[in-house]
């Protein structure tokens, strides 16, 4: 059987605690607490395998699980990849690719509507899969219908628009490499030493920071309405990828949050000062120019507010013609997002109306993302403005667990005082 909510938990915040006592005592993992980080990845393997195909009948669960594992193997060597690697997801890649089948049938509305209404008409589906859980309470969104939504969340997110890679996270913390600088080659003589360069190899560390939505449906809707499945899937994965936007460019990092591309050490931040009629496209330009000086060659893209697109959209030249974007800026995929404000402080004359612009080349940027949604659904919930009994409503809360970390902080540029 799956495991508790609280002992996937108890589990995950155990293995963070390993790490990070290692992290901060600057050591190697000792032996005893590799293997206790073992068991507990073993634990959480079976339990997905659990929750994915809905357990096996008594002493048959250990082969399933082997073959499980092994049908996984081969399906990772099909795409390419080697045993104990980690598969990064391109924009437009699913998540829910390799991780069982792929759900084709009614969506999170349906699902909401048949644990409200006990109605399951046109998602019987979701019913065989939700048989023997609580009808009060939490509830764990299926594994393919979890899938399904954050990858929805994914498509609507700009930064992975714009090229952020998505990394499956199978547990509360995930280790990766990085190269701290560059190797360099040299050439040497007969009999002659090599030179060695001082890249250094860094280690990251993907911390699984919450990520929460919620949102307030009237019975009557969820009854009546015959697109319930859009506008609830599509309401709460905005949210999420709104709020996912915010944090991966200005998180504050810490306990809370994701550390934001702006506030990541290693990151290029280049000062401007100006509004863009009057400084023209030569701060992209001089953007990309930057990132390639360190070696990178795109695609590059760059995010911006929609006030910064108008006022780019509108520059003109001398004759008043739409002002012509230099090779290297008309190469550059342009993205807007509402989660790059207009109120910072700085700027020229100075004020709280700046803006920022991300130039970056994309792909080098991670997003770990635990591949599990967990929603709640209520009719009784309250709080201290109203209840959604007194109200005659379905109050939903669903969250999900995500963290940001560079591949390499020079691939990423960011234009400040934007005016």
């Amino acid at each position: 059987m799956p495991l508790t909510t609280e002992r996937r938990k108890e589990l995950e915040g155990r293995g963070g605690e390993i790490y990070r006592t290692a992290l901060k005592e600057n050591r190697k993992l000792k032996e005893p607490e590799q293997e206790e980080l073992r068991m507990i990845e073993r634990e959480l393997d079976r339990d997905e395998y659990d929750r994915t195909y809905g357990g096996e009948p008594a002493g048959r669960g250990e082969a399933s699980r082997a073959r499980f594992v092994a049908g996984m193997e081969k399906r990772g060597r099909e795409r390419g990849e080697r045993r104990g690697e980690i598969r990064t997801y391109k924009p437009g890649e699913k998540l829910s690719e390799g991780r069982g089948p792929e759900w084709g049938g009614r969506g999170l509305g349906a699902y909401v509507r048949g644990r409200v209404t006990g109605k399951w008409d046109g998602a019987e589906e979701h019913r065989t899969m939700t048989e023997g859980t609580p009808s009060a309470g939490g509830f764990l969104v299926p594994t393919p219908l979890s899938l399904q939504v954050i990858d929805l969340m994914r498509n609507q997110s700009q930064v992975v628009n714009a090229g952020a890679v998505s990394v499956p996270m199978t547990a509360a913390t995930l280790a990766m490499a990085r190269v701290g600088s560059d190797v360099t080659a040299t050439w040497r003589a007969e009999l002659a030493p090599i030179t060695y360069s001082d890249n250094q190899i860094e280690k990251v560390m993907f911390i699984a920071k919450t990520l929460a939505a919620g949102a307030k449906i009237s019975v009557e809707l969820i009854e009546d309405s015959q697109n319930i499945d859009e506008v609830v899937s599509n309401s709460i994965a905005q949210a999420l990828a709104l709020e996912l936007d915010r944090a991966c460019l200005y998180g504050a990092g810490g306990a809370v949050t994701p550390l934001g591309i702006k506030n990541q050490p290693g990151v290029t931040i280049t000062p401007v000062n100006g509004a863009p009629a009057t400084l023209g496209w030569t701060p992209f330009s001089t953007a990309i120019a930057k990132l390639m000086s360190f070696n990178f060659r795109g695609p590059f893209g760059a995010i911006y507010s929609a006030r910064t697109a108008g006022e780019l959209d509108a520059m003109k030249d001398t004759l008043g013609q739409p002002l012509r974007q230099p090779d290297l800026v008309a190469g550059m995929a342009k993205f807007v997002s509402n989660q790059v404000p207009n109120n910072l402080a700085g700027g020229s004359p100075p004020g709280n109306v700046s803006s920022d612009i991300f130039v970056a080349q994309w792909d080098q940027a991670m997003i770990g993302m635990r591949t599990e949604l967990t929603m709640e659904v209520s009719r009784v919930a309250a709080d201290s403005a109203s209840s959604a009994f007194t109200n005659l409503e379905v109050w939903i809360r669903a969250y999900l667990r995500a963290d940001l970390q560079l591949a390499h902080p020079q691939a990423f540029n960011v234009l400040t005082g934007i005016m």
